[in-house]
């Protein structure tokens, strides 16, 4: 059971960074930007897995701009497990992630659906 947890937690973390990054730049920058990662070994699917990875390629393209996809991907996701996201901009958004996993695990959260 613990193992389907992670897993629908990592697909909605995918869905919310691609509903984000849509959202921000558009369904043609989205195609560009999932094919950044994907030269850079990163599939779709492995996105919340290795989303310091993410992180890294996309400051590497975006500069520091990239921190508000990220900081929106990550608040979106706590929209979707029906939980406050209390914290800043500034903040480690890695630990948000982490704090909300150990969450979604120990509470059996689920997220509302999405759109």
């Amino acid at each position: 059971m613990q193992t389907a947890i992670v897993e629908t937690f990592q697909s909605t973390m995918n869905k919310c960074f691609a509903t984000v990054v849509e959202d921000i730049l558009g369904r043609t920058v989205k195609e560009e930007i999932f094919l950044l990662l994907s030269r850079n070994g990163i599939r779709t699917s492995e996105i919340a897995s290795r989303f310091d990875d993410v992180v890294g390629v996309l400051t590497s393209a975006f500069g520091d701009g990239a921190r508000v996809l990220v900081f929106k991907t990550v608040t979106e996701l706590y929209k979707k497990y029906s939980q406050q996201a209390g914290f800043n901009f500034g903040e480690s958004l890695r630990d948000q992630i982490t704090l909300l996993r150990e969450r979604v695990t120990t509470d059996l959260l689920k997220p509302r659906t999405l759109s």
